[in-house]
């Protein structure tokens, strides 16, 4: 056999650590933290604190949404091959550091704007331009972070029970960035106050850099990957796969199109929510800001104990089974809230709740990302993770194009006033549309679709690691 057609050899992979999914798990972490204080505060800073437009801050949002479908999905081709570094320190390693430093500093310049806006009433252009430079130059680290390390964690996990212990361990820690999130970051902010949210800022760009330095271990590559790697990569250099024939090849793939689609309509309804809260806790519900810190409590009491009776069922049921579960329990609970809750004990239950459904959803969701980046590379006949999971990027930020057109669309029709001590009764109303109901509905379409298309599950997807093992990938 020649070498032009000889098969990559196979080696024997290292049992991972509990230590070592802790470790990854900073990746969840710093993710969960910095993208629950972006969706609290970002739109509010900008059209509440600093004075922009609501159709302003709607137009910066679908800008931002639109660079990042182009550049999300580049991001991760360009940067899924080995480089001179890659022999020596990994192929994804460098990258998370490097996005990691970046996306710490561009997160304080997101707050701490380095000119005088001066009149933002009748000059706003600065500012707006501000903002959407810096918020594209902020999620391009972003989303170079959170493509290889999601990209990788099909490579350093490679057993089905490897990935389930790891998804549930690395949610545990990565639940936590969202809660130190939702407990710090509520009691730092003043509102009223633009300077309170630049200390923010800086306390935030803190952490993401305390938890960059805890990552390392998780994300560093063994000699087997690294060998693993760069042998299928050399010995499949010679069969040039296009950016476009990976596409291709991805969208051919039944559950792991189901699983885009079904993820990004999930993740929809979720920022849409999560953008909206403060605006439904202040303007409608009139709470202060530093009240969302202690809901965090409701939401841990049941995550916690709930993450371990989900992550048993799934290994009795199926992962996918328990996710649209978590989906359908969202959905009951936005409805809950869209008629019902009108005061802090409301919230409470619906935290309990969605706790509860967060947790369901966490238990499976990188297993069932790694099943279906595995579907894409047996039929590519090569590991693409982080093209793909660039591809997956791409459309998730369709959901910030959506949150931007859906907020100022129904803030506009409904007469909401920013800044405003009392807002209209028809505005709060669409304040509850925009927090609740539009979430629901976009939650539900993706269950539908779960439920319809997606059967990578039991047999299938035994017969499909096997298939991998087969083709030594």
């Amino acid at each position: 056999m020649s070498k032009e057609t000889e098969s990559p050899k196979p080696f024997k992979p290292d049992k991972v650590s509990r230590a070592k999914m802790a470790s990854y798990g900073m990746g969840p972490f710093a993710q969960s933290f910095i993208y629950a204080a972006y969706n609290l505060l970002v739109f509010y800073y900008y059209q509440v604190e600093l004075g922009l437009s609501t159709a302003l801050v709607g137009l910066s949002f679908v800008i931002y949404a639109l660079w990042n479908m182009i550049n999300d999905p580049l991001v991760g081709y360009l940067t899924d091959k080995p480089n001179r570094w890659s022999q020596k320190y990994g192929l994804r390693a460098p990258w998370i550091i490097i996005a990691g430093i970046f996306q710490a500093v561009l997160w304080y310049f997101l707050f701490f704007i380095p000119f005088d806006v001066g009149d933002v009433k009748s000059n706003p252009w600065p500012l707006f331009w501000y903002m959407v430079a810096i918020t594209c130059a902020w999620d391009t680290a972003f989303s170079l972070f959170t493509t290889h390390y999601i990209g990788g964690f099909a490579n350093i996990f490679r057993t089905a029970d490897e990935r389930r212990k790891g998804s549930t361990t690395m949610i545990l820690v990565g639940i936590l960035g969202q809660t130190f999130n939702g407990v710090i970051v509520p009691l730092m902010i003043v509102l009223g106050d633009p300077s309170s949210y630049v200390r923010t800022a800086l306390i935030c760009a803190i952490v993401l850099l305390i938890a960059l330095i805890l990552f390392i271990p998780g994300v560093y590559e063994n000699e087997f990957v690294k060998k693993r790697y760069l042998q299928i990569y050399e010995f499949l250099e010679k069969q040039k796969m296009g950016y476009f024939k990976t596409l291709k090849i991805a969208f051919k793939q039944k559950n792991w199109t189901t699983w885009l689609v079904g993820f990004t309509l999930w993740t929809i309804g979720l920022m849409l929510g999560q953008v909206s809260n403060l605006y439904f806790a202040i303007d409608v519900l009139g709470l202060d800001i530093s009240t969302l810190a202690w809901l965090a409590i409701p939401f841990l009491l049941s995550f916690f104990p709930f993450i371990f009776i989900w992550s048993y069922l799934a290994k009795k049921t199926d992962h996918v089974n328990i996710s649209i579960t978590a989906m359908f329990i969202v959905i009951f609970v936005r409805m809950f809230a869209f008629f019902f809750v009108v005061d802090i004990t409301g919230l409470i239950i619906v935290n309990i709740l969605s706790g509860i459904a967060s947790s369901a959803w966490a238990s499976v969701l990188f297993s069932i990302t790694g099943d279906c980046n595995d579907e894409v590379t047996l039929a590519a006949g090569r590991h693409v993770e982080a093209t793909i999971i660039g591809i997956r990027n791409f459309f998730l930020r369709i959901a910030y194009l959506v949150i931007g057109v859906i907020i100022a669309g129904v803030q506009i029709a409904t007469g909401y006033q920013p800044g405003a001590a009392e807002q209209t009764e028809l505005a709060k109303w669409g304040i509850r549309i925009h927090t609740m109901l539009i979430p629901a509905l976009f939650t539900l379409a993706g269950a539908i679709i779960m439920l319809k298309f997606y059967d990578l599950k039991g047999e299938k997807k035994i017969a499909q690691m096997a298939a991998l093992r087969k083709k030594k990938l």
